[in-house]
């Protein structure tokens, strides 16, 4: 149950770090519902709170299932599917968790080696064995993060796995982001790295100073992460990177999940996706003048990008409110 005081209730929204995108949308949703005004409204207080171990995307979900936050952001909104049903990464059921607001980031995993291995696919990487040295997220004191887990579902379904790149004489990091991995890999410091992230102008710094090749997953891949865990696919384009001579499946990673639990009170998911509506615009402001390969979300945020593409079910709440809207 949502903590209420004399004046209404105090709202927790398990974040990220303060420089995360994620928090200028939990700053901008805390300063919509209580903001400043002369007479006490429906929220009293709103408390941001940083994720578990800096891994927002695995531990908000069971935060926000434990109740010790009422509402979480995750990524991508799968993870609201598997943290429901105790599937994928989550070990056990976290409680019902329901959509309020999806943010449209556009995001999906590269698949980067260097030339010099001669790897030419994912199948080369399992006939071949490189004693390559592979870059990907981080593993923090709960397990892998979101990226790292769901790289290495891909990498066994080809037939590898972490363990055994090590085994090869090879190396695996898990540095962290992409901003961290990527300048790693540039520098010499690894030769191949499955990473998201790819809004950011480091990719293009790396494909510019060391011949990459960017590699394809194939269809049976791509639809064993659909129908097992959820998962959506998505298309590198041709010309994203120096040496993507043509359009390439992978799968998408993109999609910031505002959700909450079953029994947050029907009024306060309607509060929220109203406030996320009413703030959409200054959500993304600070990326309508990037170039669009760039911007962490789409511009302009519309409101079907809230209400739709959410993978688990919106909150009544929310529900009500979209449709009154007239966007559902």
């Amino acid at each position: 149950m949502v903590e209420r005081d004399d004046s209404g209730y105090i709202l927790r929204i398990a974040s990220h770090s303060p420089s995360h995108p994620w928090w200028r949308i939990t700053d901008e949703l805390a300063e919509g519902l209580n903001g400043y005004r002369e007479e006490p409204g429906l929220i009293s207080s709103v408390g941001v709170f940083t994720g578990r171990f800096g891994l927002g995307s695995l531990e908000n979900p069971k935060t926000v299932g434990a109740g010790l936050a009422d509402v979480g952001i995750t990524n991508p909104p799968v993870n609201a599917r598997m943290a429901t049903e105790g599937m994928g990464l989550f070990n056990a059921g976290v409680g019902e968790l329901r959509a309020i607001a999806r943010f449209p980031e556009p995001d999906y995993i590269f698949w980067l080696v260097a030339e010099e291995l001669g790897i030419r696919s994912m199948e080369d990487i399992v006939a071949r064995k490189p004693a390559m040295t592979l870059l990907s997220g981080r593993v923090g004191p709960t397990g892998p993060d979101t990226l790292t887990w769901t790289v290495e579902q891909v990498m066994k379904w080809y037939g590898f796995s972490y363990e055994d790149v090590n085994s090869w004489g090879g190396r695996v990091l898990f540095p962290g982001p992409a901003v961290v991995g990527v300048p790693m890999v540039r520098r010499g410091e690894g030769n191949a790295i499955f990473q998201e992230g790819v809004h950011d102008e480091s990719w293009e710094e790396l494909a510019e100073a060391r011949p990459m090749r960017c590699l394809e997953l194939d269809e049976g891949a791509v639809a064993h992460m659909e129908d097992t865990f959820g998962y959506d696919r998505a298309i590198i384009p041709r010309g994203r990177l120096k040496g993507i001579e043509r359009d390439l499946l992978t799968l998408s990673f993109g999609g910031w999940l505002l959700f909450c639990r079953a029994d947050l009170p029907d009024e306060i998911a309607y509060l929220l996706a109203r406030t996320s509506m009413e703030r959409r615009d200054r959500i993304a402001a600070p990326y309508k003048d990037l170039p669009p390969h760039l911007r962490d979300i789409e511009v302009p945020i519309t409101p079907e990008h809230l209400c739709t593409g959410c993978v688990v079910p919106l909150h009544p709440g929310a529900e009500r409110y979209y449709k009154e809207f007239g966007c559902l």
